[in-house]
């Protein structure tokens, strides 16, 4: 009687959209080799290998060795709230032959709730998706993510414990580099009940330890937009520091082969840029061209060595669009070039001492990177063009070495090495770091590197110290910081974007968790607290230049609402010496400008994200209150807006519209200092999983005010270089900028770019129906991967 009612209930929910699943008693009878609960904690999976795949990757599950396979089913959630049964049911099928590992998944949900859109490669976190993770080393500290959604359209990449910043979620794809793409086919099915996957990664793609028998962790994340959960197949708790320590494990695995791996990448590249000509005003052309290659040669299973020569230089998928911000902090752009992304988290370092885009056109580049027991290495070379550097003659050459020991089961100690020289001239870092983690939920961090630099003068020494203390916690949690960078520090073959400095933090966490059937999922207050100081006002025992203090209280709804408010009061002492070249006029004479004392102030901001519906979902935060304006030493009102709508009116288009709307008004009369308005458009059509089109508009409209001296109302002037002084004028600026991309890109590593792009400029009378091209650019790059004994069937990714 009583599985007759259950089913007639579930029967009854499905029909209104509800999201349930089938208790495990109730469900269908699952044939396969073994089958392994994460929730009873079968978590040792002992991997079915078979001597042939008799398997088409087309997602339907039909083939008779899913029926060989291990299945994996049994999943908990894991955010925002862990330890629970998942919702909705997922099985998951795999095994592996001499050359490659399979997978299937199944995964159910209510009638038309799945979200799903042919999107472009590695952008699928906005659709419900599922990820298999691959510790291959069995460290626990890092693993390739293999993620898919619900079409078959695929995200990789590496994922680390140190990679997942504040706030993302450790399951999340947002905590995963995502830059690293590997060849491996995928293709998925909607379903009226859920959908269907199929994957086959060859271990061509992938890195692994030498030996047999091996174990492999494993673990698989679900995502669903329709809830907002997350869940994983291993019961991962969120008290814990490591998120890759929990995972299963796929057990002896053994007479597994790569082969031959040798991947040869011949890449040709042509510009045209357009601008008017400084004497006639005509629109001149000029090109560029270049042919390079890149090779790819697995040495063993757990060491690669890569070569490159003329990479590519248009970098036409490297540059990501930014919006300025602070003006005291240059704007980081990430490394996507195919050669400097492969093996990167080998030089991961703290403080991003390893920043490739340094290396800006490289004659040619060569590295070395994998991994000996508990021991990761990397190695790199390249010499660089010599237009980069310091007499325009001389070929910057920059060798990097990074080595890292595995210490337990969870901590490391770590060296770390850096040069770029030009002949005479150098620059040198060196250091240790290490991480130490204990009783699953603490952690010590202690940092230590030093810079030795030469040009044309004497030798300049610097050095960089850190150490954090921290606790994760469920419900509660803590991280105590102290970081320490001397003026002559310098890092050029890193991203080091503020010196001398001293900075103290802390940070307080609380969480609770919502009943299960409850309004609301999760509620945080996250308290932050930052005292800044020079180094030598440190030193001498000063009080701090800034002191900020923050409370991020943020509250997760039912279905994936997230609402935060966040006051946050800080005070700031101008610090002098980044004024010396100003000057202001006092009884007919200029004199040294002196910047305002102390100022308090407060401010409110606050946060709004929907879920992530069929059509679309929204994005909005704000701020209102007092903050720092650093060009004249005052207090200012601030108003700022940025909203962001993704919209899929259909599975092959979407368009994401971001506004940014900034206000600075001085609090002593009301009158405005700064505005910015910056509108973004991005339309994107996929006509097929391989052909891609995007275009992005944007406008920015920046104005200031002449600086005034904000004790006397006078013009704050400017020495020049050349003893001159000048009133620091109003300024203002409109500018656009459109561009249209083509993309064929049937797998890694072969890809056709097509695209157009041009700069406008109304800066002198600040109205858009003034807006004339200023430059533009038209750019194509070809690039084709031939792998050693592949067929070509297994090349398409698809």
């Amino acid at each position: 009687m009583l599985p007759a009612v259950t089913l007639a209930l579930h029967a009854a929910a499905v029909l209104h959209g509800a999201p349930v699943s089938l208790p495990d008693s109730l469900t269908p009878p699952r044939d396969a080799a073994a089958v392994y609960s994460g929730r009873l904690g079968q978590l040792d999976v002992r991997a079915t290998r078979l001597e042939r795949a008799e398997v088409i990757i087309d997602g339907n599950l039909d083939d008779a060795s899913w029926a060989k396979a291990a299945l994996l089913t049994g999943f908990s959630t894991y955010s925002p709230v862990d330890g629970r049964p998942a919702q909705d049911s997922t099985d998951v099928r795999l095994f592996y032959t001499s050359d490659a590992m399979y997978i299937a998944i199944r995964a159910w949900a209510p009638q038309g709730t799945v979200r799903a859109t042919l999107a472009e490669r590695d952008r699928i976190a906005n659709d419900d998706w599922v990820a298999v993770h691959f510790d291959t080393f069995n460290d626990r500290r890092r693993s390739f993510v293999f993620a898919v959604n619900p079409l078959g359209v695929q995200a990789d990449g590496m994922r680390s414990e140190q990679s997942a910043g504040p706030g993302v979620s450790r399951a999340s794809l947002a905590a995963a580099d995502l830059t690293q793409d590997y060849v491996w086919q995928s293709k998925g099915r909607v379903l009226d009940d859920g959908f269907a996957i199929e994957i086959r990664i060859p271990f061509k793609s992938v890195r692994f330890q030498l030996g047999a028998p091996q174990d492999w962790g494993l673990q698989i994340v679900r995502q669903t937009q329709r809830t907002g959960y997350q869940v994983t197949w291993a019961p991962t708790s969120r008290a814990r520091q490591s998120f890759g320590v929990q995972a299963g494990y796929l057990r002896g695995m053994r007479d597994m082969t790569r082969g031959v791996v040798l991947d040869v990448t011949p890449v040709a590249t042509m510009r045209a840029t357009g601008a008017p000509d400084a004497t006639t005003g005509d629109w001149r052309y000029g090109t560029q061209r270049q042919v390079g290659a890149d090779v790819r040669w697995g040495v063993t299973s757990n060491f690669t060595l890569n070569a490159t020569a003329n990479p590519d230089f248009s970098q036409v998928e490297t540059d990501v669009g930014q919006i300025p911000g602070d003006p005291r902090f240059a704007l980081f752009f990430p490394e996507l070039r195919p050669f400097f992304v492969e093996g990167s988290e080998q030089f991961d370092a703290p403080n991003r001492l390893v920043y490739t885009r340094r290396i800006i056109n490289p004659r040619m580049a060569a590295k070395l990177t994998g991994k000996i027991p508990r021991t990761d290495i990397g190695l790199l070379t390249a010499v660089d063009g010599a237009e980069f550097s310091a007499d325009g003659a001389t070929n910057p050459i920059f060798n990097i070495l990074r080595v890292r020991r595995d210490i337990g089961n969870e901590s490391t100690a770590g060296l770390l090495f850096t040069d770029r020289s030009e002949g005479s001239r150098y620059n040198r870092v060196g250091g240790f770091d290490t991480r130490v983690q204990f009783r699953n939920m603490y952690s010590i961090e202690a940092r230590a590197h030093g810079s030795a630099s030469r040009d044309t003068g004497p030798r300049r020494d610097g050095s960089m110290l850190e150490v954090n203390a921290g606790r994760t916690g469920r419900s509660y949690g803590f991280r105590y910081g102290l970081m320490a960078v001397s003026p002559q520090f310098e890092a050029q073959a890193g991203f080091v974007n503020r010196t001398d400095l001293v900075r103290g933090q802390v940070n307080q966490r609380w969480t609770r968790f919502g009943r299960k059937g409850g309004w609301w999922d999760q509620q945080q207050n996250f308290l932050t607290a930052t005292s800044l100081w020079t180094w030598d006002d440190f030193s001498g025992g000063s009080a701090p230049l800034e002191n900020r203090a923050a409370l991020d209280n943020t509250i997760t709804i039912r279905g994936g609402w997230r609402i935060g408010v966040q006051p946050e009061l800080q005070t700031i002492a101008f610090d002098p010496r980044r004024y010396t070249t100003y000057g202001v006029v006092r009884a007919g004479d200029t004199v040294a400008f002196q910047p305002s004392g102390r100022q308090t102030m407060g401010a409110v901001q606050f946060q709004f994200s929907s879920p992530q519906w069929r059509y679309a979902g929204v994005t909005v935060q704000s701020s209102v209150g007092r903050d720092p304006d650093f060009f004249e030493t005052a207090t200012v009102s601030r108003r700022d807006l940025d909203l962001a709508v993704d919209l899929r009116p259909s599975p092959q288009v979407r368009v994401g519209v971001l506004l940014r709307y900034q206000r600075y008004d001085r609090l002593r009369d009301g009158t405005r200092l700064s505005e910015q308005v910056v509108p973004r458009l991005r339309l994107e059509y996929q006509f097929t999983r391989a052909l891609f089109f995007r275009f992005i508009g944007q406008l920015e409209a920046r104005s200031r005010d002449a600086l005034r001296d904000p004790r006397t109302d006078a013009p704050i002037l400017q020495r020049s270089s050349t003893g001159t002084w000048a009133p620091i004028a109003a300024r203002q600026s409109l500018l656009g900028r459109a561009d249209w991309l083509v993309q064929y890109l049937p797998s890694p590593g072969t890809v056709l770019f097509m695209g157009y792009g041009n700069a406008l400029d109304a800066s002198l009378t600040n109205r858009p129906g003034d807006l004339q091209p200023r430059s533009d650019g038209f750019f194509v790059k070809l690039s084709y991967l031939f792998r050693a004994g592949v067929p070509r069937r297994d090349m398409a990714g698809r």
